[in-house]
């Protein structure tokens, strides 16, 4: 029986995807839970998986195209299955690369050897398939099997000497050309590091700087901040308070258990992830800085997941650590230095994204003492941090040094009263400055 390949919820207030990226052809052997396209939904780019083990007879939308959610855009047979009758009429598109869709019959024939010049390439269907994942191009293979047949052996052989243009895919060449965009400039993201047309766009602007007199086009990641950010400014009524947090203690406290921590988990501890921890076990404390509005009524969220802002080439991402309060320090490490990686790299998910109940912005490592932050909705507070700074105070009329940061707490005033956003700061505050007493039982 023909499966059906949908773009997929990606969050529950994703509307549409795009197709950046077709990783099988039609008529390519596919396995359950292979990844077979990749499409971009707002901040992320996710790779889809298929939902059945077959063969792709059929791409309907072409690289590129935006849809709506739930939308076919496939459709996956068994071996030496007919194409749906519904399907057949459907003509693929243009864009899509590979053969024409192979019919049952051509789907179940093992491949025969080419009566002559310009016949099929005589390849083992493992070896081909191993072609393909590795971005290889038939045509370049030589085989060393009977009568020439290409072998697994040959791929494995020839994958070393692959130039950078098997590893392209061909819209991503195209973009490239038309942005003059160096190949040897852009990272890839695709599977096994392939370059894709998201990550030739990313390298255009980041070639391209804005200047004066330019017009800078708004990239899907800018489109989305802007509505997420007016949607914020123009629905929450923001409040907002401030402090200094003498960080002395804390930095210590790093220090002494650095190099343990980092013998015994193989882990470099940030003052991010005390941060995390701390803001988390303060929030235990007072719940509505873990709510959003619905409504008419103020849902407390059940689990504490602090989003740490970000920031990427081409904008901004938040993605969460997940369980901060119950979370040993030890894994709100592990989770934050894998959350950065994938988040610089295009490979979060929607709901890494979108599972963030509070949230930090730290511009420490700028000469930035402090700064006000918007909300990220639907959530209810935001703890703005600026840079460690020294600052010298009186002690009995002798002149010491301290060092001060400034951080700054924006709260949804629907939910949180002045009282309670001054009480939570001064409560965060204590923990920072007391980590040895309030942070030890981690």
């Amino acid at each position: 029986m023909a499966t059906e390949v949908v773009i997929p919820m990606l969050g529950i207030t994703v509307e549409k995807g795009k197709i950046v990226e077709w990783l099988k052809r039609e008529g390519d052997p596919v396995a359950k839970g292979e990844s077979i396209f990749v499409v971009e939904a707002d901040k992320v780019t996710t790779e889809v998986e298929s939902p059945a083990s077959g063969v792709l007879a059929r791409i309907l939308l072409s690289e590129g195209e935006v849809v709506p959610v739930l939308t076919v855009v496939g459709v996956i047979t068994a071996p030496g299955e007919a194409l749906p009758e519904k399907y057949r009429a459907v003509a693929p598109p243009s864009e899509a690369a590979g053969p024409p869709p192979l019919t049952a019959a051509i789907v179940a024939e093992p491949l025969r050897a080419p009566a002559g010049p310009g016949g099929p390439i005589r390849i083992v269907p493992a070896a081909r398939k191993l072609a393909r994942e590795k971005g290889i191009v038939l045509e370049t293979l030589s085989g060393s099997g009977p009568e020439g047949v290409v072998c697994f052996r040959d791929v494995l052989a020839t994958e070393s000497a692959v130039p950078a243009v098997g590893k392209i895919s061909p819209l991503a060449r195209q973009s490239a050309e038309k942005l003059s965009v160096p190949l040897d400039s852009v990272e890839g993201t695709g599977v096994r590091g392939r370059i894709m047309r998201t990550d030739v766009e990313k390298a255009a602007q980041r070639i391209a700087a804005p200047g004066l007199g330019k017009v800078v086009p708004m990239n899907a990641m800018r489109q989305v901040i802007a509505r997420r950010v007016s949607e914020s400014a123009f629905t929450a009524p923001h409040i907002y308070f401030f402090t200094d947090v003498r960080m002395d203690a804390l930095l210590d406290f790093r220090q002494q258990i650095q190099r343990e921590f980092e013998e015994r988990f193989a882990l470099r501890l940030s003052v991010n992830d005390l941060m995390i921890k701390a803001i988390a076990l303060t929030i235990m404390d007072f719940p509505l800085l873990n709510a959003t509005v619905k409504e008419n009524e103020i849902h407390i969220q059940p689990e504490v997941n602090i989003g740490l802002a970000v920031a990427l080439a081409d904008g901004l991402i938040v993605p969460a650590v997940v369980g901060a309060a119950q979370a040993r320090l030890s894994e709100i490490v592990r989770q934050r230095v894998d959350l950065v990686e994938r988040a610089r790299k295009g490979r979060l998910t929607m709901a890494e994204i979108e599972r963030g109940t509070f949230t930090i912005s730290s511009l420490a490592q700028y000469d930035i003492t402090h700064f006000t932050a918007i909300l990220n909705p639907p959530q209810s507070g935001i703890l703005s941090v600026g840079k460690v700074r020294d600052e010298l105070y009186l002690d009995n009329g002798t002149v010491k040094s301290r060092q001060i940061a400034t951080m700054g707490l924006s709260v949804d005033h629907r939910i949180v009263d002045g009282v309670v956003a001054a009480d939570f700061l001064l409560h965060l505050k204590q923990t920072l400055e007391n980590p040895v007493f309030t942070l030890c039982c981690m």
